[in-house]
């Protein structure tokens, strides 16, 4: 079985996870495009356009298309054979392209890190991602903090790319210390890794209208609303889990379906992220037992060679 992985947009974060996570598979070659050496082409969400003309010219390959990430996928996905998602959330979309799904968790290719945590009078809660998720996290995460703060020497350290909040965001929390890091590849290792809690906020705000429903389906004032988005997926908390630190994540499917029972919480309302990290804040111990926890859970779950084994075999069926 011969594979080739396209992408024309190698600098893109998605290539680059998935570049990184297939290169222990050696079945893959990397951007070759001498389409009749190769059984398989994988091709990036990015280079989506390209399928049907490759379909056309080389009837006798197999197409995939990978993490498509948005609607606009779709006429695409009527020239391949399958799909390559990341995500309960994605997958769930995607079954109405009737093609076959194999689900491959990608995320940053970071060294494993051994983490003991100890007693210490400031506490670093951390945030990677986009400013998306962070500036939805206000009706949530934030009140949280701020009553936190109160009681508890907090530091929030958010790293993304762009420039440093300079304070007045609606997400940032009072009496908390704010410092902004850069994203760069070093910095997971450089600055992530030495904090002692990740948050994960990942749902996104609705607006009154949204929420409004008609009183004959028994709406109720406790009811909940939850907005996610299609390509909500791992890779946030598996990052925390590769560098042995415990996490928070908001109510969403992949966050719900893996963080359970001892490899971290789930909360939703700013009462419940207020327990769930006072819990973290003030236990070394449980920091400790859910940080290993949940490293134990990505190594048996996400690693890739055991991922690239359960996609060789998916691929071979496809042949």
């Amino acid at each position: 079985m011969k594979i080739t992985f396209l992408t024309r947009d190698r600098a893109a974060a998605c290539s680059d996870f998935y570049i990184n996570a297939l290169k222990s598979n050696e079945n893959v070659t990397f951007f070759d495009e001498d389409f009749d050496s190769y059984d398989i082409a994988l091709v990036m969400t990015y280079d989506h356009s390209t399928v049907p003309i490759i379909k056309k010219k080389h009837p006798h390959l197999k197409i995939g298309i990978i993490d498509p990430r948005n609607h606009g996928v779709y006429e695409s996905t009527k020239h391949c054979d399958f799909l390559i998602v990341d995500s309960i959330e994605m997958e769930d979309f995607w079954r109405q392209s009737k093609k076959p799904i194999f689900r491959y968790i990608e995320y940053p290719n970071i060294p494993l890190v051994s983490r003991e945590h100890k007693n210490k009078e400031k506490i670093t809660i951390a945030y990677h991602g986009n400013q998306i998720h962070l500036g939805c996290m206000y009706e949530s995460v934030t009140p949280a903090l701020t009553e936190l703060g109160k009681r508890h020497d907090l530091e929030l350290l958010v790293m993304y790319n762009g420039p440093a909040p300079s304070g007045t965001e609606d997400w940032c929390p009072k009496g908390v210390s704010i410092r902004h890091v850069r994203w760069s590849p070093n910095a997971y290792i450089d600055e992530l890794a030495k904090c002692d809690i990740g948050i994960v906020p990942n749902n996104i705000i609705m607006s009154e209208e949204q929420t409004r429903t008609n009183k004959k389906f028994n709406y109720s004032k406790d009811d909940y609303s939850i907005r996610f988005k299609m390509p909500s997926n791992p890779g946030r908390f598996v990052v925390f889990g590769r560098l042995g630190i415990p996490v928070v994540a908001d109510f969403y499917p992949s966050a719900l379906q893996y963080i359970k029972d001892d490899t971290g919480f789930v909360a939703c309302n700013p009462s419940g992220w207020e327990y769930c990290l006072e819990q973290l804040i003030e236990s070394s111990e449980l920091r400790n037992k859910m940080g290993k926890s949940l490293q134990n859970l990505v190594l048996e779950e996400f690693d890739f060679e055991t991922q690239n084994k359960k996609l060789n075999s998916f691929l071979g069926n496809i042949l």
